[in-house]
């Protein structure tokens, strides 16, 4: 249930009205993980593994500008990284010897959050707006991005992410009005490419600098008729003459190529009959593994929801088949199966099980070979 504030600000003599309303979800879940993969082993509570839904607060102000035009500032919150979830990471900046600095992430990070201007012309967001590679990923897939999804199962790029990105953090997107069911979208994220400068011995790493994100587009449509729900996505990131940290720097201060630009096109589908409904996903393109050459991915996807009383059932399997440019070819697969009791409509829960195989032999150093099974407990309430 939603609750919501309203906020009156006073301008001088003009007065705006602002609706705020604050939404969100909350996912704890008991998961034990195990398998053959190396350090993929153990117990926990927590709002990250083994959940079925992400956890978050949003807060979106609304304000009628009149002439069918409407402003919205949205802020998500990702409240899953808890104190005492905290952990120590050192960016790679340049050189180890000056530019390393280790950074402790922990409390409340950002999320999707964008500013939003509504009209008969559609809509336009800038920030970070969530991307439509991930709206087609949630139609092809009942479980989202959860347990059991294949969308968080990574190793060496060869799962759903090695195409699809959850969102640009400096993006514009505009999404055209819907006719006759059909919804278009474009997506721009210019990133920034600026090499590193050579200062003496050493490269410059000015926190001044833009922050650096690999130039991205997106473009893609979605069709939704009764039942039916059909969407696709061609998403395209250009090359990059630097490093893929936060900051635009390149290692060598020469311009070297570090990451090749990368084409993929995925495809989303769903159709509901009765108490149940079918899900199916594909995907082809590629991913960027070296600075010399590209993987080719495929990607398919089966799923269904069948639901019985306040009981919903989902199974569901992901395929992604990559081939390197040598012709060595690995086939990862995760499969999956949920069992959401509804309580009420805003309170789950829930039994979720994974199994990733990532295709490859267990090797004796590493964690991403062999195989990885997650099963758990949650509790799911949203607001």
């Amino acid at each position: 249930m939603k609750k919501t504030l309203v906020a009156i600000a006073a301008l001088a003599s003009v007065s705006a009205f602002a609706q705020v309303t604050i939404t969100g979800n909350l996912d704890f879940a008991g998961a034990r993980v195990g398998g053959t993969a190396l350090g993929q082993k153990g117990t926990t509570f927590s709002t990250t593994t083994g959940t079925g839904s992400t956890s978050a607060i949003n807060i979106a102000a609304a304000e009628d500008l009149g002439g069918g035009m409407k402003a919205t500032a949205f802020w998500g919150l990702d409240i899953r990284t808890l104190s005492n979830d905290s952990m120590s990471v050192t960016p790679v900046m340049g050189s180890a010897a000056t530019d390393s600095q280790t950074a402790t992430i922990r409390g409340i990070a950002r999320h999707e959050a964008y500013v939003q201007l509504d009209s008969g012309m559609g809509t336009i967001k800038i920030g970070a707006p969530n991307s439509i590679g991930l709206g087609v990923q949630g139609d092809s897939s009942p479980l989202g991005t959860g347990i059991g999804s294949g969308y968080g199962g990574i190793a060496d790029n060869t799962m759903v992410n090695s195409v699809v990105q959850t969102r640009y953090s400096r993006s514009f997107r505009y999404d055209t009005p819907n006719i006759n069911g059909i919804t278009g979208s474009f997506i721009y994220a210019p990133g920034n490419d600026q090499s590193e400068v050579l200062v003496g011995a050493g490269l410059n790493n000015s926190p001044l600098q833009i922050p650096n994100a690999r130039r991205a587009n997106e473009v893609g449509f979605k069709y939704v008729n009764g039942p039916l729900t059909v969407s696709a996505a061609q998403i395209m990131q250009a090359y990059q003459y630097n490093r893929t940290g936060y900051y635009a720097v390149d290692a060598s201060g020469t311009g070297t190529l570090l990451s090749l630009a990368t084409r993929s096109n995925i495809f989303g589908a769903n159709y509901k009959f009765g108490n149940t409904q079918i899900y199916i996903g594909a995907g082809t393109g590629s991913a960027n593994t070296s600075t010399t050459s590209l993987t080719s991915v495929n990607m398919s996807r089966w799923a269904v929801k069948h639901s019985i009383g306040a009981l919903d059932i989902i199974p569901q399997y992901t395929r992604v088949k990559t081939t390197t440019a040598a012709g060595v070819t690995t086939l990862p697969t995760v499969t999956g199966l949920k069992l959401d009791y509804n309580m009420s409509k805003t309170t789950v829960a829930y039994l979720g099980y994974e199994n990733f195989n990532t295709g490859t032999a267990l090797a004796t150093t590493g964690t991403t070979s062999g195989t990885r099974s997650i099963t758990s407990v949650g509790l799911r309430k949203s607001f």
